[in-house]
């Protein structure tokens, strides 16, 4: 599975947080540590594989699954190829 980035749009431009791959493909879910939590982070994903149409799964408290002392879980509910490419 190709690396997985969260983005965040900034006055500065945009700033990516690599996704743990491991426990990604382990448990089928995003497992962000809360020290990266913060507002406007997002996972970009084409819209029923669609490349035209890239629309944008906040990852916040809201969306969370579930969280524990250090981490926030959030359900991963796209397929791979469906997570827009870090290159584009």
């Amino acid at each position: 599975m190709k690396p997985i980035y969260a983005r965040k749009e900034t006055n500065k431009g945009t700033r990516k947080v690599m996704l743990d791959m491991a426990f990604l493909v382990t448990h089928k879910q995003i497992r962000l540590p809360k020290y990266y939590m913060e507002e406007g982070l997002y996972l970009p994903y084409y819209a029923n594989g669609d490349k035209s149409k890239v629309e944008k799964f906040f990852l916040s408290k809201e969306n969370a699954k579930k969280e524990d002392d250090h981490f926030y879980y959030f359900d991963f509910r796209f397929k791979p190829a469906q997570v827009e490419d870090i290159t584009t």
